[in-house]
């Protein structure tokens, strides 16, 4: 078996079948320069020369579209519910089988052609499985079908969907299937695998084969599409390693899960899918796709990863509220996927976004979910606002050699239906509502049913006493209270969203959404519809009970004869759906498992084993049979296997291939030359005792090989047995030149063409790369495609580019137009070349092909003449107008420093005014560099515009004006600061009762009191808080401006203290206290001096006698004085008639008029009671002297207050 075919390319896809009758002209001129203009591929990715080679190449091309177009059978395709048949296993009888509710369409398309779409309408059959019959676009495979590349398949029940094939002439098939969604969907979903063949010459870059998959509507609007590109640093691809080519093989080896989202159709709504399936874009390397089971998912590996929010319906919630929701993480083939960041947005009723925050970690990636709390900062208004969020995940990888993998942003745009969160009637509202759903089953299958809306009113709040509820079908109605839905009880209707509104007065009432479901389901029979082995099984789709046209009641049944068998199943909410298949009597029995293992390094056979039920096999194409399941000792080739069933039927035969031993390619990492003339490096990652750099012509044993050169390069490694690996190819980059400019000049008129490369380089190609000239020209040119290139003297090239070349009496000319606008008049240029133009349909004809100076819409109609052949003539639609740009001016501020630390926080919008005559309908946005302003840095945006700081350094903001129009310009504000004035005052003033105040704020230009006055000072009788602002004047460009401070500062009542008591604490020589105690309004301090103060009304350690106690006022509204007393009695007296010391009495004791006192001898004898206003006691009793000795006394206080002590008598 060939290990690659000769797959060739024409690269003008469009190639008509009378350019095709060139290829049998008897004019070898003209047949040669046809073929000299077609571009033709080989295996390994070169540009076929041969002529002659070229024309068998093409005539075989042609022989094998007009042969498969012949054994076509048209179908209509008509609508049907979107599972319908998606396991591939029913087919429409009559003459040759075709699947049923599925077509396809086979085409080229231009270059470049990765990921275009090949338009037209699939109106061919798909065939069934039939080995004999090749070179077909679409067709069924059996679930175990031998993939060359992948092995079995692995496909599930009977047969699959194969889209293209490896030997196909054509480069892309489509297949369509028309569908329509009957219970509420929102994903399209399917099962895929690939096998695409990619090559990393720079040739190839965007035409790389392709699976595309559309969903499209009956309008021609795309809902949802992907694409899947053929490059090896797509990790999702294995690479096939045992074949030896420059090309890559790249294949999914596990199904992939398909996901579409067909959320924004209709119950009901016809769409179409598309499924394509591209060789690559110059045709040599192959690309095809096996499809099955639409609406089963049978693997958890996808590219792509999803977010879904936890549904809401918060009205007036306690703050803060979760945010919460899953996510999925795309995990295709060998990705490490990883979650790089969640991004939550809340959006206000007009949709703006007024809070976001991200999230780089935090989340649960065991359990797959996230939450983000919203707390009432967030929330602009939280008393009459409605607010919806929504979240996006971005992905990254964890590998760093999977440069091809790119996954999209997955979102959700909104948690449920309404509003998510709700700040309605929060205040004195006591209604709380829930969300609700109404089910009905759409009996008669057209997508509405009748509800009656009242249900929904105990279901969303418990008790409806006293409530109002009514119905609507927009939010903004059910709040504005119009527009209600009339009918409630008998409301017809699909599956949507209702708003209830309950309401409990004008000023009460709260709105919650509802779903009324239509539900539909379409049931489904999988299975294998062959009963050859001597029976099948049957399974239907999930449902809660069954009854099958057998009488079973079980989800399956096990047919044993052919016919038709149908089921009706039943789901939950009593929903019921009817499918039916039919088992053909095809006498062919199904494709066998077969296990195959190949030869090693060790051993040169490989064995073949049959792992289906067999009564008989063959191993060579039925010539013998046998009852052995197996065959060993094979050696490397092709063998044909077909097996006989107990019922005798037989299967297709299958070629299977014993391979040759190849060691898997080695990984490799390469270091690119970064300019012209510089070399590059290779590092050969899988370990091995031998490496290779030239596709074992050499071998090493270091594994890098450095100062390589611009090149494509063989690495292979060898084991110490000498087993040998297939090669990787390696591309050290070299495209350094820019991509040529060039001037074409098509055919005309029987005149050849030419195309000159008006880019200087050392050789020119015109074939891409395949031959080179030093001539810069190429002539003798028919119409079609041509890839030119530059090289320079060291061997660097330029990209590749197309150059498509017309007959130029065929030809509509191309044209530029340079459409009008901001400050600029347009233009209209022929870009067809010729030697003149016209611009009014020939009427009149110029050497100039540009007309300009446009500035408003008319029509052209151009043509291109060459010596007397004209072109067709094309219309051009020349439209808009020139448009002045706004007029602006610069503007220099000067601001206030209101904090006088040179930094001041504006808003920038303040002088929007100052900037244009008029701010009607300009928009105004701010920038801190001129760049940024015109568009070149746009992180130089100011988005704080509304609070900028000027700090000092940043005194220029530029600000861009935008009209109606979007014409913009820019002009400058030029900022300074401004000193404000400096207020000298104390924030409190003291004012004494029945006195007034003087306040003086300092001298400035201007002053304003809060009591109305102007002057520098004003005169205050009252307490309270006031303000003065002062104004100083600055003469600026701008005319004098006044900078302003305001001194808030307050007035309070003071006054004298009056002294309410004195304690004291005496009867000691040196430790007495005085306590005193005040009332009063003003800040008091205390003195026994009237000279020295303190704060503290108590005085201590004071020696007995009289003292003055004086209190002030610390604002100076007045001092009290009061006089105390601290007494004390003698410790000895002399009664000798001196006059010194002749008599005993407690000193200061007159001031105690009341007090008593009483003196005792030794003994306790009373000898004498003194009055406090007496002398005192003259140490006599009953008029007799006492002697010299101690005598003690008490002292009795009016207060009661008792006093002991002694003194002495000394003679």
């Amino acid at each position: 078996m060939k290990l690659f075919y000769a797959i060739v390319a024409l690269l003008f896809c469009a190639t008509s079948h009378a350019q095709y009758e060139k290829l049998h002209s008897k004019d070898k001129q003209e047949r040669d320069a046809f073929l000299a203009s077609v571009k033709l591929e080989d295996r390994h990715g070169h540009l076929i020369t041969n002529l002659e080679e070229k024309r068998q190449i093409l005539l075989k091309r042609l022989k094998a579209s007009e042969s498969a177009k012949a054994s076509q059978r048209q179908v209509a395709l008509n609508a049907v519910p979107m599972c319908s048949n998606g396991a591939f296993e029913e087919f429409t009888p009559g003459g040759t089988p075709t699947l049923s509710n599925f077509a396809f369409t086979s085409g080229d398309v231009w270059n470049p052609m990765e990921c275009q779409t090949l338009e037209g309408t699939a109106t061919a059959g798909i065939q069934q499985y039939n080995p004999n019959v090749t070179d077909i676009m679409a067709t069924t495979v059996p679930a175990n079908h031998l993939d060359p590349y992948i092995g079995d398949i692995g496909a599930f029940d009977q047969y699959a969907l194969k889209i293209n094939h490896r030997d196909s002439y054509t480069s892309v098939s489509k297949v369509q299937a028309k569908r329509f969604k009957t219970d509420n969907e929102t994903q399209f979903k399917f099962n895929y695998k690939v096998v695409l063949q990619s090559i990393a010459e720079s040739g190839h870059d965007n035409e790389q084969p392709f699976l595309k998959v559309r969903v499209i509507k009956a309008s021609g609007a795309v809902v949802d599409e992907f694409c899947l590109i053929g490059t090896p640093t797509n990790c999702i691809f294995k690479q096939y390693g045992a074949m030896e080519s420059d090309a890559i093989i790249l294949y999914t080896p596990n199904w992939q899960s398909g996901v579409m989202d067909i959320s924004s159709i209709a119950n009901n709504e016809e769409f179409t899918v598309e499924f394509m399936a591209s060789r690559c874009g110059l045709n040599g390397h192959f690309g095809y796709a096996y499809i099955d089971d639409i609406c089963l998912l049978h693997s958890d590996e996808n590219l792509q990863g999803s977010i879904t929010l936890d549904p809401l319906y918060k009205t007036c919630p306690a703050l803060p509220v979760n945010v919460c929701g899953k996510f999925t993480i795309p995990n295709s083939g060998g990705i490490s996927a990883t979650v790089q960041s969640i991004t939550l947005e809340l959006k206000n009723e007009s949709n703006a976004v007024v809070y976001s925050t991200t999230q780089n970690s935090g989340f649960d990636l065991v359990n797959k979910t996230f939450c983000f709390p919203l707390v009432a900062a967030n929330f602009p208004n939280v008393t009459a606002m409605g607010y919806n969020v929504s979240v996006k995940i971005q992905y990254g990888l964890v590998q760093t050699n999977c440069s091809g993998t790119n996954f999209n942003i997955a979102t959700d745009d909104d948690a449920n239906p309404g509003y998510d969160i709700w700040f309605l009637n929060c205040a004195n509202c006591p209604v709380e509502l829930h969300t609700a759903n109404l089910f009905k089953c759409d009996t008669d299958h057209d997508g509405t049913e009748v509800f009656n809306l009242n249900q929904l009113n105990p279901l969303v709040i418990a008790n409806t006493a006293g409530l109002t509820f009514s119905y609507f079908t927009t939010v903004a109605d059910a709040v504005a209270n119009t527009n209600p839905i009339t009918a409630a009880t008998a409301y017809t209707s699909g599956t949507r969203t209702i708003f209830v509104r309950a309401e409990q007065s004008a000023t009460c009432f709260k709105i919650i959404a509802c779903q009324v479901i239509v539900k539909n389901p379409t049931a489904t029979i999988s299975g294998i519809l062959n009963v050859c082995a001597g029976s099948t099984t049957l399974t239907a789709s999930p449902g809660a009970s069954y009854l099958w046209s057998n009488g079973a009641t079980s989800s399956s049944i096990n047919p044993t004869a052919t016919g038709s068998y149908s089921v009706n199943v039943t789901d939950s909410f009593g929903c019921q759906s009817t499918a039916t298949v039919n088992i053909p009597s095809s006498g062919v029995a199904a494709q066998p498992n077969i296990a195959l293992t190949h030869p090693t390094c060790f051993n040169d056979f490989g064995s073949i084993t049959i792992t289906s039920p067999a009564s008989e096999v063959s191993f060579d194409n039925g010539a013998t049979w046998g009852t052995s399941l197996s065959l060993g000792n094979l050696p490397v080739g092709s063998y044909v296997v077909i097996i006989k069933t107990v019922m005798n039927c037989i299967s297709y035969p299958v070629t299977v291939t014993i391979a040759p031993y190849l060691s898997p390619r080695p990984d490799v990492s390469a270091v690119n030359p970064t300019y012209c003339g510089d070399v590059g490096s290779i590092t050969v990652s899988t370990v091995a005792p031998f490496y290779s750099f030239d596709g074992g012509v050499t071998w090493v044993t270091q594994n890098t090989m450095s100062n390589l050169p611009s090149g494509i390069y063989q690495i292979r490694v060898k084991d110490a047995n000498g087993c040998m690996s297939n090669y990787t190819s390696v591309d050290l980059f070299g495209q350094f030149l820019p991509m040529p400019d060039f001037t074409a000049f098509n055919p005309y008129c029987g005149n050849l063409g030419s195309i000159t490369i008006d880019t200087p380089a050392a050789e020119y190609s015109f074939d891409g790369g395949n031959t080179w000239q030093t001539s810069n020209t190429l002539t003798g040119l028919v119409s079609g495609s041509y890839l030119i290139k530059i090289r320079n003297a060291q061997g660097c090239t330029s990209p590749h580019d197309y150059v498509y070349l017309t007959d130029l009496e065929y030809t509509y000319p191309d044209y530029a137009i340079d459409p009008p606008g901001c400050d600029h008049y347009g233009s209209v240029t022929i870009t067809t070349p010729g030697d003149f133009y016209s611009f009014d349909g020939g009427a009149t004809w110029t050497t100039n092909p540009v007309v300009d100076n446009l500035g408003a819409p008319q029509n052209f109609t151009v043509k291109v003449k060459k010596g007397s052949c004209e072109s067709l003539t094309s219309w051009v639609n020349f439209y808009g107008n020139y448009l002045p740009l706004p007029v602006v001016n610069d503007y220099a501020p000067f601001i206030c420093d209101v904090l006088n630390d040179g930094k001041q926080s504006v808003d920038l919008s303040d002088w929007n005014a100052n900037l244009v005559a008029s701010v009607t309908g300009l928009g105004f946005r701010y920038f801190r560099t001129l760049n940024g302003a015109t568009g070149i840095d746009a992180n130089s945006e100011i988005m704080n515009f509304n609070s900028y700081l000027l700090d000092g350094t940043n005194m220029e903001v530029f600000v861009r004006v935008t009209d109606a129009n979007y014409c913009q310009n820019v002009c400058k504000l030029n900022f300074s600061l401004l000193p404000t004035p400096v207020i000298a005052m104390e924030n409190e003033y003291p004012l004494c009762v029945g006195k007034h105040v003087i306040i003086r704020a300092g001298v400035f230009d201007r002053y304003l009191w809060s009591t109305g006055e102007t002057t520098a000072s004003i005169v205050i009788t009252q307490d309270g808080d006031y303000w003065v602002t002062v104004f100083e004047n600055h003469l600026t460009v701008n005319g004098l401006q006044e900078c302003e401070t305001t001194h808030n500062f307050h007035i309070f009542w003071s006054d004298k203290a009056i002294i309410t008591n004195i304690e004291t604490e005496d009867w000691t020589y040196d430790f007495n206290a005085l306590h005193v105690f005040i009332d009063g309004i003003g800040d008091y301090e205390f003195s026994l001096d009237n000279h020295h103060f303190q704060d503290s009304p108590d005085f201590v350690d004071l020696p007995n006698g009289t003292y003055t106690v004086y209190v002030r006022d610390k604002f100076g509204c007045g001092t009290v004085d009061q006089i105390a007393y601290l007494l004390m009695h003698p410790r000895f007296f002399t009664p000798n008639g001196d006059g010194f010391n002749d008599y005993w009495q407690v000193k200061l004791s007159n001031t105690e008029p009341t007090m008593v006192i009483r003196i005792f001898d030794r003994h306790g004898k009373l000898l004498k009671q003194l009055s406090p206003m007496d002398k005192g006691w003259d140490g006599t009793y009953n008029e007799k002297p006492m002697p010299s000795s101690d005598y003690w006394f008490t002292v009795t206080r009016a207060d009661g207050q008792e006093h002991f002590g002694h003194f002495s008598l000394k003679r």
